[in-house]
């Protein structure tokens, strides 16, 4: 006679609700990652809706000159009485900018050249040879004599920092592309009779997609704070255009008395930048398949 008997950690047991699965599903459960979201939205939010609202970034008051926070100033006024809330938003717009054209055209270009570099022998000789020499000078002093040949301006910022920043998303996929190449999936591949176009679409890049994500939040966040930094001392964008660098640069004498010149525009840079690390390498983690959530 046989009989049928529950497991005893099964009685009394109630339901525990499955953890949600997918990349946004466990991406909400991290509070960094949440915090970052909410940081990042609001500045993507300020850039698109802030400057409708906003008064003029460049009108000046002498009347105003140096006033603190208020209700008709939110974010107070600089030392030529132009509203320092106006700036920072349409600051924004100017950085972010800046930065997700020059990271993507970054990303782009240094994925397709690494994509390339690793399926032609003589392609990756005369490559990395550039992107080794590219790499020997300092990003910022490279964009400064870049800028300092072609003059300043937003198209011109943006083409000198997609050419100092490619070489290191080239580096980076390039090397993940080149372990990709010595597996045996792709062997079966070819033997299949997949063309060299096809493997590197449908096998070697989303095996990149990672490292290329890493990557191109890293261009993204290190184009703005060289576009800053090139504002900060008047080689970036033209005087005319706001920027969270020139806002920055301007509040240089005015440190103690007037500390809203440079706390607000020093927030937007800071909560840009650090908000988009935690994101990515929270992102990073998930797509890992080497890294499992406890």
């Amino acid at each position: 006679m046989t009989t049928s008997t529950v497991p005893a950690m099964a009685i009394g047991r109630t339901p525990t609700k499955a953890p949600p699965r997918g990349l946004v599903g466990r991406l909400i459960r991290r509070k960094g990652a949440i915090v970052a979201m909410i940081i990042l939205a609001a500045l993507l939010l300020a850039a698109v809706v802030g400057p409708l609202l906003a008064t003029d970034p460049n009108a000046f008051s002498g009347a105003a000159r140096l006033k603190p926070p208020s209700g008709a100033h939110w974010f107070g006024t600089d030392n030529y009485g132009r509203d320092v809330f106006a700036r920072v938003v349409v600051g924004a717009r100017s950085s972010l900018s800046v930065g997700l054209i020059s990271g993507v055209g970054a990303t782009v270009l240094g994925t397709l050249i690494a994509l390339l570099a690793s399926s032609f022998r003589w392609v990756d000789l005369i490559v990395m040879r550039i992107v080794d020499g590219v790499m020997s000078f300092p990003v910022l002093v490279l964009a400064l004599a870049m800028v300092a040949i072609l003059g300043p301006g937003l198209v011109t910022v943006n083409i000198c920092l997609i050419i100092v920043l490619f070489p290191g998303v080239t580096r980076v996929v390039r090397s993940t592309s080149l372990v990709v190449a010595e597996l045996p999936m792709l062997d079966a591949a070819r033997a299949a009779g997949a063309g060299r176009a096809r493997i590197l679409w449908r096998y070697v890049l989303p095996a990149c997609l990672t490292p290329i994500l890493v990557q191109g939040a890293i261009a993204f966040t290190v184009a703005i704070l060289v576009e800053s930094a090139l504002s900060f001392i008047g080689a970036g964008l033209p005087p005319d255009v706001p920027s969270w660098g020139a806002s920055l640069a301007a509040s240089r004498s005015y440190l103690e008395t007037a500390w809203w010149m440079w706390v607000f525009p020093g927030a937007a840079l800071v909560g840009t930048v650090l908000s988009t690390n935690v994101l990515i390498d929270d992102i990073r983690d998930l797509l890992d398949p080497r890294m499992t959530e406890r």
